[in-house]
């Protein structure tokens, strides 16, 4: 559909914002941000709503939304002194001031009855068919990204902590959120919940999710127990489940390391299940988040089989999906091989990695593994600053990732900051315990450093 006001075009088929049909870029949540308010002029519409709408109930902050709606009209050239388009209306959201038309109507204003009201589904906007809500943010397209909820833990301590079980539940979310490729549900949404006995499978109707996060939390005696479980949401059936018991020491440190491996190990989790079903799935039906899953197994492997399956999905998939930053992210790590390890050579590998992971991080600028894979790049081209500025915003959006950890602990390693390298890579062996031998290269590197050769072949050996 295309929404048109004064002489700008919003055209939500070609995620094209176009001024007197000429094509203004800009980034994709911007672009999202005013198709979004563009199909609901003239009403209020909530900070919640926004991010509900435009980030699909992503944690995202306060910040993050200011310079979002920054963003956007500065593309519109408005300005927040001058609020011809966005109004910020103060402690409640934000109003769209243009006088909005679609087609097939006439040039005719859109009415009151085609706005989506705060808890209406996408299809009660009458003018985007039912099965297209608009342009959703890079990361969600593709059909079969895992989807929960975690609800608030439940306070078990015969004191009155519940500010510790709802902070625990909180920075999780917050954690969650990080994964490329999980959608999390906002806390606004969930601790609707607290208190209340509710159904996996109920949830799953009302929220749309395919898990659903349960949790305990307990102080007693110096020590804190935290009880976790991962659920199917569909059957019911517990997926995960574990229990943590530490002494409570500084609380507040217990608490971000708990949340911390809490975090990474569900992550890691449901990227497994995710991976598995996909696997499953019959080719024919396979979208283009289904042949970046099955691509991943490349980077477990690290085959000249697999690196050419790997090749032919991901190309697939960014034909499919050409706005998948992490297609192409993959795509840049895939492409790279054929000069580090000569698989399958084709001309000029580095280049064409260095097209896709700019590619993906002009996608999503959100998109830590698309960073890390413009950081490893920037190493092989010999340019180190970049690899480190790189790296750094890779860590700073997720440093739960263990693969980014442990990533740039390799990288940092070879060259020859060997204490910052194995810390990251040990960071990540803590939150991924099952994780793949090539975690091992950066204590190889400095024990070969250090002339402690035996070391240096013992972490050789579990790297093969």
């Amino acid at each position: 559909m295309i929404f048109r006001f004064d002489d700008f075009e919003v055209d939500t088929e070609k995620f094209e914002l176009r001024q007197d049909g000429v094509v203004r870029p800009v980034e994709p949540l911007v672009f999202d941000l005013i198709s979004y308010l563009s199909r609901n002029p003239g009403r209020v519409i909530g900070r919640d709503e926004v991010i509900d709408g435009v980030w699909k109930g992503r944690i995202v902050s306060d910040a993050t939304v200011a310079g979002c709606v920054k963003s956007a009209r500065k593309a519109l050239g408005d300005s927040g002194d001058h609020q011809k388009y966005i109004r910020t209306v103060r402690a409640r959201g934000f109003e769209f001031l243009g006088v909005v038309s679609s087609p097939g109507r006439d040039a005719a204003p859109v009415t009151e009855s085609e706005i989506i009201a705060p808890e209406a589904p996408a299809a009660a906007l009458t003018v985007v068919p039912a099965d297209d809500d608009g342009p959703s943010p890079p990361r969600q397209r593709g059909g079969t990204m895992p989807k929960l909820a975690v609800l608030p833990f439940e306070n078990l301590s015969v004191e009155t902590d519940e500010y510790f079980a709802d902070g625990l539940t909180e920075d999780i979310i917050t954690n969650l959120s990080r994964f490329r490729d999980l959608l999390v549900i906002a806390r606004t949404t969930t601790f609707r919940f607290k208190g209340r006995p509710v159904e996996a499978r109920d949830l799953a109707e009302r929220l749309d999710v395919g898990f659903v996060v349960q949790g305990s939390v307990r102080r007693a005696a110096g020590r804190v127990r935290i009880s976790v479980q991962l659920i199917d949401a569909a059957s019911g059936l517990h997926l995960w489940a574990e229990r943590y018991d530490r002494e409570l020491g500084d609380i507040f440190e217990v608490q971000d390391d708990l949340t911390r491996t809490i975090a990474s190990t569900l992550g890691v989790t449901l990227q497994d299940v995710a991976h598995r079903r996909a696997m499953t799935r019959n080719p024919a039906e396979l979208g283009a988040y289904d042949l970046l899953l099955r691509a991943r197994r490349y980077t477990a492997l690290l085959t000249p089989e697999v690196h050419a399956e790997a090749r032919d999905l991901l190309e697939q998939a960014v034909a499919l999906d050409p706005t998948s930053a992490d297609a192409h992210a993959l795509l840049a790590n895939v492409y790279l091989a054929e000069h580090r390890f000569e698989s399958n050579p084709r001309p000029d590998p580095i280049g064409r990695a260095m097209a896709m992971a700019q590619t993906a991080t002009r996608l999503d600028p959100q998109n830590a593994y698309a960073h890390c894979w413009l950081a490893i790049v920037h190493f092989f081209r010999g340019e180190n600053d970049k690899f480190k500025a790189e790296s750094q915003i890779a860590l700073t959006l997720n440093p739960n990732d263990p693969e980014i950890l442990a990533d740039v602990g390799h990288y940092l390693a070879f060259m020859g900051e060997f204490k910052r390298g194995t810390d990251l890579s040990r960071q990540a062996q803590q939150l991924n315990p099952l994780h793949p031998g090539w975690y091992h290269f950066s204590f190889a590197r400095y024990h070969y450093d250090r002339r402690e050769y035996l070391e240096t072949m013992a972490h050789i050996e579990r790297a093969g």
